[in-house]
């Protein structure tokens, strides 16, 4: 199935671009806070950083494919003391449908596919690559809210939920159960036109 997710996502973007009316391009970014579920610790604070298409398909619809990285994981804890860092790193691709019931506020939801860059147990004195213990690809549903306040400004919040097992291997610090990426994210957009 994976080898027909990428043609997939090609083949949409062709047939939207197709249809478009004006595509704006942007750049946004922004803080995360993550966990992992089935993972005992602390959410991780993070970030993500990345590009934008939006295009406006009626008065009320828009549709806005990016490419992101994003920091992801969670925090667990060591020993009795001690606190380490899961640290994930992530190339997501959402997909993101915009309603705006009034002009300057929208809705959003969308599917995303995320691509494992890097997958690490830190603390303090070690890093440790845990690459193997992780699948290279995600997916997750996506559903947000944001606010345009000028024609190129707007801030947003948006919820990831993962929908696909993240783990490959279940054992060490992944205790035999699935896990799935949770990520909550605020930041601001810029329109580059």
């Amino acid at each position: 199935m994976k080898k027909y997710v990428l043609p997939f996502v090609l083949f949409c973007l062709i047939a939207y671009s197709s249809h478009a009316q004006k595509m704006t391009p942007g750049i946004k970014g922004g803080l995360n806070i993550t966990d992992v579920t089935s993972f005992n610790g602390d959410n991780r604070l993070s970030g993500h950083v990345g590009l934008f298409l939006h295009s406006r398909i009626t008065s009320k619809w828009a549709f806005q494919p990016e490419i992101l990285y994003s920091g992801q994981g969670q925090q667990f804890p060591v020993g009795l003391r001690d606190e380490a860092t899961l640290a994930l790193s992530y190339i997501n691709i959402p997909l993101m449908f915009q309603f705006y019931p009034v002009r300057q506020f929208y809705v959003e939801f969308g599917p995303q596919i995320g691509f494992l860059l890097s997958a690490n147990s830190k603390n303090d004195e070690d890093k440790v690559e845990i690459d193997e213990w992780f699948k290279k690809v995600d997916g997750a549903i996506c559903f947000g809210a944001g606010i345009q306040v000028t024609p190129m400004l707007g801030f947003y919040a948006r919820y990831n939920a993962g929908i696909a097992d993240i783990s490959k291997n279940n054992n060490g610090l992944l205790n035999n159960r699935d896990h799935y990426n949770r990520v909550g994210q605020i930041g601001i957009a810029v329109k580059l036109k």
